[in-house]
Formats: C-alpha cells, structure tokens, sequence
C-alpha cells in the first residue's frame, strides 16, 4: 500500500535538505524517485523536476504584473503549470516528493493542487510531502483514506531523517 509521509517543521529547519538526501539515498539503492523540489536561494525559488533534472525559476520580480501573488511571493503562473505537468507524469514511482504544498494549493486551489490526486492515486511506494505546520490538519483532511504520517523535521532530528525515510520505503510496513 502507497504511503504518505507528511514532512513538516519551521522555515529553514531543512526540510528540502531531508527530501534532497532521500532522494539520493533512494536512487543510489536503485529506487525510481520523481516529484519537485522547490530550491530556495535568498528570495528566489526554483523548481527541480527530481527525475528528470530539469529546474526552472518559480518566483517573479515584485514589478511583474503577470505573477500569481501569494504573501510576500509572486509566482511565475508557467512555471506552476509546468510543476503541475511534472507532479502528473511521476507516477508511477518508488519515492514521490512534493516539495511543498502551500496555501497556494491549501487555501486558494491553484498552484500544485493536482499533488491531491496525484497522491490519491497511490502509484508509489512512499510519497515524501512538505507541508508548513499550520497547514498539516488541512492537508491531511485532503489526503483522506491514505495510510498518511506526520514527521516533524528539527534541527536534532533532520539529519537522520533520510535514513529513517529510506527505512519506510523499504519496509512498508513498520
């Protein structure tokens, strides 16, 4: 059976670092891993397409009138809808990651909201979801019916996480 593992924890604790470190652990172990992972430097954020390599710029100048605005972000509106595409075609495959879904997707519908069906689906092994802390409850009521947990990354924790992931690939059923 398909499982999810919802990877919360404060800004900056490491939360794509962990998912960055399963997916290689994962792929040196001979496991298909696809999804995204969204790469911050400063204020800019990419997108990485975990299969197949490709990265492309997700925020917008703050004078781009063109951008899907979202707090203090504004998103290139192409680049969600090329993230949406990459979320689509990742299954099937051993690791999913969806890094992240937000209130864009939570609150607004829009952005990466088809990871919801994606992630219905089932069609992997271990699906790894980042998710800030004050929308956990709200993502896990859109995920219902999954076998689903909750891992809180910390500063004391993050760097065993991969290990501790690659172990619920592995071993579905611990």
């Amino acid at each position: 059976m398909a499982r999810v593992v919802i990877l919360t924890g404060k800004r900056g604790v490491g939360k794509t670092t962990v998912c960055r470190e399963t997916v290689a652990l994962a792929r040196g172990r001979g496991h298909e891993c696809a999804g995204i992972l969204t790469l911050a430097r400063d204020s800019v954020r990419d997108v990485y397409d975990v299969r197949d390599g490709e990265t492309r710029r997700l925020t917008k100048a703050p004078d781009d009138d063109s951008a899907v605005v979202q707090g203090r972000f504004r998103f290139d509106s192409e680049t969600l809808s090329w993230g949406g595409a990459v979320l689509r075609r990742s299954v099937p495959c051993d690791l999913l990651i969806v890094d992240e879904i937000g209130p864009l997707e939570i609150e607004r519908d829009r952005g990466w909201v088809v990871a919801f069906d994606v992630l219905q689906g089932g069609a992997f092994a271990l699906a790894v979801v980042v998710v800030r802390p004050e929308l956990v409850a709200r993502a896990q009521r859109r995920l219902p019916g999954l076998d689903r947990e909750v891992v809180v990354t910390t500063r004391e924790n993050r760097d065993r996480l991969p290990a501790v992931l690659m172990e619920m690939l592995e071993k579905p059923d611990i």
